[in-house]
């Protein structure tokens, strides 16, 4: 659990970075479901002619890089959240996150359905912005904590995570749609709040879906991995009703708790099948840039 120090960081500064959480042995699972999904895209690319070779020996922080910069396409069966597969299921209820979690939200715990898995490659980035910038304003009062776990250190030249500390408290800032998605406006987050955060593999950074972030630019030739998780009360909206999450944990009503990564699957393909009967109903709290 979480320290009552940790807590009062969190509450103050919107974020809280929780140093050598994760051994590679709790990674590896992860990492190894990734470079199975790279191997097949490599496949698929190399087959079909878009690549000129597989790039069997370039380790995990290369290997995807090598394809994109031939296929830029390949990154995308694990930037958008088409990939769900059990290692990741299992590694989204890691007790050592959960636990944590639990500290700030209280015992009964969804898994939020906005999940990221970041390969973020050369010269890419993330734009400015607030998670809740991206959900429809019912999550507003939710607390929906993002955990950020980079799988390889993440620095000031592979584009870390930076934050505007202490911003977290003025509401959802106006976004404008721009490069990369969703953009704050520079005189909202100056550059001189944006504070860069490098973290090591295996570490977890925790913060308040109103906390203004980004990253910086990838200037290096290789893959800067992360995954974002997203938690919070299992009781409260989520801010996109067209999706759903998971019951990670429930300690008042375990026989709640998704089983595993095929029931999840299920629930998020029911739940499509019937938002798809309400084209009328926003998915977006934006309706201009």
């Amino acid at each position: 659990m979480l320290s009552d120090s940790q807590i009062a960081t969190f509450e103050e500064e919107g974020c809280l970075v929780i140093e050598d959480l994760f051994t590679e042995e709790d990674l590896r699972p992860v990492k190894d479901e990734f470079n199975t999904v790279v191997e097949g895209e490599a496949r698929r690319l190399y087959e079909a002619g878009r690549i000129g070779a597989l790039y069997e020996d370039e380790p995990f922080e290369r290997r995807l890089a090598k394809v994109a910069a031939e296929a830029p396409e390949a990154a995308a069966a694990l930037q958008t959240r088409t990939h769900k597969g059990e290692a990741l299921f299992q590694f989204m209820k890691h007790p050592k996150i959960l636990d944590r979690v639990e500290s700030l939200v209280g015992p009964d715990i969804l898994c939020h359905p906005s999940y990221n898995i970041h390969p973020r490659l050369p010269d890419g980035y993330t734009s400015s912005h607030q998670d809740a910038g991206y959900y429809l304003p019912d999550g507003d009062e939710t607390l929906i904590l993002a955990c950020l776990i980079p799988l390889v250190d993440t620095t000031l030249e592979n584009g870390c995570l930076w934050v505007a500390r202490r911003r977290h408290k003025e509401g959802v800032f106006h976004h404008f749609s721009g490069e990369g998605g969703l953009n704050l406006l520079l005189e909202d987050v100056p550059e001189s709040e944006r504070i860069p955060l490098p973290t090591k593999a295996g570490s977890m950074v925790m913060f308040s879906s109103m906390l203004p972030h980004g990253s910086l630019v990838n200037r290096t030739d290789t893959i800067r991995w992360s995954m974002d998780l997203r938690y919070q009360a299992l009781d409260q909206p989520t801010g996109r009703w067209y999706v759903p999450g998971f019951v990670a944990r429930s300690r008042s009503h375990p026989e709640l708790e998704t089983p595993n990564c095929a029931a999840w699957v299920a629930e998020v393909e029911r739940v499509g099948r019937e938002a798809e009967q309400y084209p009328e109903r926003p998915r977006s709290r934006w309706t201009q840039s």
